[in-house]
């Protein structure tokens, strides 16, 4: 016969709820713990070294940056090399990268091959403003990617494509392209 059992109290029942909530607890407290936003800092020193004594055109790094800015991330590889994401680079290829105080990270990236797929990938599709600025000695075209997210500043000299890109608006990013100098690979 099928109904209720006599045995079964409100006791039972609490424990039952019990019995579910507290992991669906520890599950929720373990999940929005905050994470580590430790910032990994890196030596350009090195590998900027390295790319002088390889690099066939002048690298742009940035100079007297504040003290709160930390390297992130930095690479050279030549062409045909193994490159960042594992494959072989297309073209001499140049990135170094730094979060800024508030936590924004900007990068400059160069290439001397394949720009059309390299300034495609670093702008994450954007498209080209009608806005030139001169910085650092070069001129430089505005491209916003599609989400207007991600703002790039664009250098074409010859067969150099150089981009500087950050998510944050043109001021800050024209601000930090204004400390770029280029380091003639003859000083290595």
């Amino acid at each position: 016969m099928a109904g209720r059992n006599s045995n079964a109290r409100g006791r039972d029942m609490v424990i039952s709820m019990a019995v579910l909530l507290v992991p669906v607890a520890l599950i929720v407290w373990f999940f929005s713990q905050p994470g580590d936003t430790t910032v990994q800092a890196v030596s350009v020193a090195p590998v900027l070294q390295k790319a002088k004594a390889a690099s066939p055109y002048p690298l742009l790094v940035p100079e007297a940056l504040d003290a709160e800015w930390t390297a992130t991330r930095v690479a050279w590889a030549a062409s045909g090399d193994k490159w960042i994401d594992g494959e072989p680079a297309e073209g001499n290829s140049w990135q170094v990268g730094y979060m800024s105080p508030e936590g924004i990270y900007f990068g400059v990236q160069q290439r001397d091959e394949a720009l059309r797929s390299f300034v495609s990938g670093v702008t994450r599709d954007g498209s080209g403003l009608r806005a030139e600025v001169d910085l650092a000695g070069r001129t430089w075209q505005r491209y916003e990617s599609a989400d207007r997210r991600t703002m790039s500043l664009v250098n074409v000299d010859g067969d150099v494509a150089s981009i500087v890109t950050a998510d944050t608006d043109f001021a800050e990013l024209e601000a930090f392209a204004s400390t770029l100098v280029a380091v003639d690979p003859a000083q290595g």
